[in-house]
């Protein structure tokens, strides 16, 4: 589920769209997201990021850009 208030870069890529589940979060240019990954409303993704699959950020995180979060990883 990706909720209407999710901010999306350019060139995203969400694998699995019906899988992933965002909340009014950030996701900067070129970032990719896998599979059964959750963010939060307020968290802030940089730009060419690579969100691995079983990914959780709450609220608050915010990550830089060019950062690469490995699977099953949680804030």
């Amino acid at each position: 589920m990706i909720k209407k208030d999710v901010k999306l870069g350019k060139n995203v890529k969400i694998f699995h769209k019906t899988q992933v589940n965002l909340y009014g979060c950030t996701i900067g240019d070129g970032t990719s997201i896998g599979a059964f990954v959750e963010i939060k409303s307020g968290a802030v993704i940089g730009k060419n990021c690579k969100i691995q699959a079983m990914v959780y950020i709450p609220e608050g995180v915010t990550l830089g850009d060019g950062v690469f979060v490995g699977p099953n990883v949680t804030f």
